[in-house]
């Protein structure tokens, strides 16, 4: 019995010591690990304030067009003056024209096959405030061939309200050309349609579903100098 009881008596002693050392409170009472900061949200782009319309008066002071004028680049702005709004965006989504164009350089005066391209885009691929549409500026050359050779008589038969044969090269070039100068494009405060090339492109929808377009040079001598030109829809 002593022997028992002297052996309780030891590991009642040595129970303390062996215990494992105290955690310093229980785990409730532990800190608890500091949240990661969250991310500020990304900036929102915004929409750009709409150009203003094309100043037709200012052009048509610059360039002294009589106030009758029917034919150059007097006789597109002329036109523009009623012009209403144009929807770039055909049924197909690529929408090809083709017109006689007039390039003022100060005092010279330049004519040209000019055609141009209206390419239906995804919103994701323009900016804030753009229309889902890529405009493209080109002109025919003599290196075009037969296409060149019947372009003016292709755009004469559009001013007579008439349509090219199926033949026509000019048609099948416009069908297949594929390298094309490209911009974004969005409204003006009136609802023209503005490009994003140049000194800044204007188009409106003309007498006769024709479409008018004035493009002002990159670099001016004189403030009228530009492309004016009146398009006819060739491509649907």
């Amino acid at each position: 019995m002593r022997r028992s009881a002297l052996a309780l008596v030891i590991s009642a002693l040595l129970l303390p010591a062996c215990s494992p050392p105290s955690s310093g409170g229980s785990a409730s009472a532990a800190p608890s690990a500091s949240a990661a900061p969250t991310a500020p949200p990304e900036p929102v782009a915004e929409a750009m304030p709409p150009p203003g319309d094309l100043d037709v008066a200012s052009l048509q002071k610059a360039l002294k067009c009589a106030a009758n004028a029917k034919e150059g680049p007097c006789g597109v702005l002329a036109k523009y003056t009623t012009c209403t709004a144009w929807n770039p965006v055909s049924p197909s989504g690529d929408a090809r024209y083709i017109g006689r164009g007039f390039t003022i350089e100060g005092a010279k005066s330049t004519e040209s096959v000019v055609v141009v391209r209206s390419r239906r885009v995804p919103l994701n691929e323009v900016g804030p405030g753009q229309l889902p549409v890529r405009i493209g500026v080109g002109e025919m050359s003599k290196e075009d061939g037969m296409a060149f050779d019947q372009a003016a008589q292709t755009i004469r038969l559009y001013e007579r309200s008439d349509t090219p044969g199926r033949a026509s090269a000019t048609l099948e070039y416009l069908k297949k050309r594929t390298e094309w100068t490209e911009a974004f494009a969005n409204k003006t405060v009136g609802g023209q349609v503005y490009g994003i090339m140049r000194a800044g492109t204007f188009l409106c929808q003309g007498p006769r579903q024709t479409v008018l377009m004035v493009q002002k040079a990159g670099s001016r001598s004189s403030s009228a100098d530009g492309l004016y030109v009146e398009l006819w829809q060739a491509i649907w």
